[in-house]
């Protein structure tokens, strides 16, 4: 209840509740129920209709209510526009909430109090960082809310991702695509190794749709996202007693039984985590926190990590033994600066996606754009690529049909000096001004064909002085 009240700042009660399935159909509201509302216009009837064609301008990714049942979590929106169609438009602030039932989202509630009628703005507009904002405020709540923070973590419990999703022409990515069915037609662990931004959770959403878990749970949980005396909780439950409040709560892996459970950045779990993770993968077996009982799932777990695993064990982020079980099926993605090759795909794969989004119409792309693109090294990877292209799409104009370096140079620009700045070596005042009159007397020295006395002259210096610099350099 105090949660409650600090979501919708103080107030004691909600004006707005409306209900829909998986497939976007309005089950039930508030708003528009003549029963609840008698301004309700009677001629207004939504139930039975779909969500998205009653708000304008609202869609999947827009929307708390779809974020909330694909993510399988709660999402929290501040002062929203909301305008239903032939209706003036509101703003609101709202929580979605997924509903599930025998473990898999059903559908979502969305709770709303209006803050301002009248508006007229057709633009529905959801903080970018509203994902963040919603894991920290859910983590704020965990402290004080009887250990609830498996109920409201970020995880998903349906892969929507397919090998054909995997977009690429190089060779080694094909292999890899092969290599899918490989993983997904066992029970073996799998751990997947990439920079970040190549598409490591992409692969894992592949290899369970490939398998025969597809139709069962797939969880997700990234273990650098939550602190370590949370994340054990999560992972393995609580029973009842564990300590001062702790209730009988179901960890990740019970959730995950039948299905896929998929540990992004495994290095940032703790040693002793890694260490209790171990029985699970040898024996699927493990118990709650505070708990006697024994439980065994059957469970297939993809594991992921952005860093080399060679020196993630030997920096002490990952240990051997979990290492060694984790590889017997691995994937290896090359960053995109060793498939450049991929850049003209992706791209238009990328122009193709978001073309609709702009409202623009782009059918090509100029040669010198895919050339600079190319010479670009991608520290970001795919993420980053598709960062820029959404940029080009935004800067050029609606009547164009070609995408040009011009329209995507200011930011291509700004990366490019960004990443010398990061790998340009800076080296000791001293050494660096030896080296430039190193690299000086050298080249008047050849202009005069290695006369000293010509030399010292155009460099106008002292004969000796020039003689002692070229000994100390060891130029001759």
């Amino acid at each position: 209840m105090k949660l409650m009240k600090n979501i919708f700042n103080n107030r004691r009660y909600i004006d707005g509740i409306t209900i829909i399935d998986l497939n976007g159909e309005i089950l039930f509201t508030a708003k528009f129920n003549n029963k609840l509302n008698s301004d309700a216009d009677e001629n207004y009837e939504v139930v039975g209709k779909k969500f998205l064609d009653i708000y304008e301008g609202l869609d999947e990714s827009n929307s708390s209510t779809y974020q909330s049942m694909i993510h399988g979590v709660p999402f929290y929106v501040e002062n929203q526009q909301l305008k239903a169609k032939g209706r003036p438009s509101i703003q609101i602030t709202s929580l979605s909430i997924p509903i599930k039932s025998r473990n898999k989202i059903v559908g979502a509630i969305d709770l709303s109090v209006s803050e301002f009628e009248d508006k007229h703005s057709d633009n529905i507009e959801i903080d970018s960082n509203m994902y963040e904002k919603h894991q920290k405020s859910m983590m704020d709540a965990a402290t004080f809310g009887n250990n609830t923070v498996d109920k409201l973590e970020v995880h998903v419990n349906r892969a929507y991702h397919f090998t054909e999703d995997i977009i690429s022409n190089n060779q080694k990515m094909k292999e890899l695509k092969r290599y899918i069915k490989v993983a997904a037609g066992c029970n073996l662990p799998t751990l997947i190794y990439g920079e970040t931004g190549t598409g490591k959770e992409l692969f894992a959403h592949a290899i369970h749709n490939e398998s025969d878990r597809k139709n069962n749970p797939f969880i997700v949980q990234n273990c650098a996202a939550i602190p370590d005396n949370l994340l054990e909780s999560i992972l393995f439950g609580t029973a009842k007693g564990a300590f001062t409040g702790a209730v009988d709560n179901t960890g990740l892996l019970e959730l995950a039984d039948g299905g896929t459970i998929f540990l992004d950045e495994i290095n940032s779990m703790p040693q002793h985590l890694q260490s209790k993770l171990l029985r699970v993968l040898q024996d699927k077996t493990f118990r709650r926190i505070g708990s006697k009982e024994e439980k065994t799932v059957n469970i297939k777990i993809i594991a992921a990590i952005n860093k080399d695993p060679a020196k993630a064990i030997e920096d002490g982020s990952l240990r051997k033994d979990i290492y060694y079980r984790l590889s017997a099926i691995s994937f290896n993605i090359p960053p995109l600066k060793d498939r450049k090759d991929d850049i003209p795909l992706l791209t238009n794969y990328i122009i193709s996606k978001y073309n609709s989004v702009f409202k623009k119409k782009i059918k090509y792309v100029t040669n010198n754009l895919y050339k600079k693109l190319e010479e670009y090294e991608w520290p970001g990877n795919v993420r980053e690529l598709e960062n820029i292209v959404i940029y080009g799409l935004s800067m050029v104009d609606s009547s164009e049909e070609t995408l040009r370096f011009a329209d995507i140079e200011p930011k291509y620009n700004q990366l490019m000096n960004l990443h010398i700045n990061e790998h340009t070596k800076i080296e000791p005042l001293t050494d660096m001004v030896n080296q430039y009159e190193k690299s000086i007397i050298e080249n008047v020295l050849e202009s005069t064909s290695f006369n000293i006395t010509k030399a010292a002259g155009i460099l106008n210096v002292p004969r000796q002085t020039l003689q002692r610099k070229i000994k100390k350099y060891g130029i001759m």
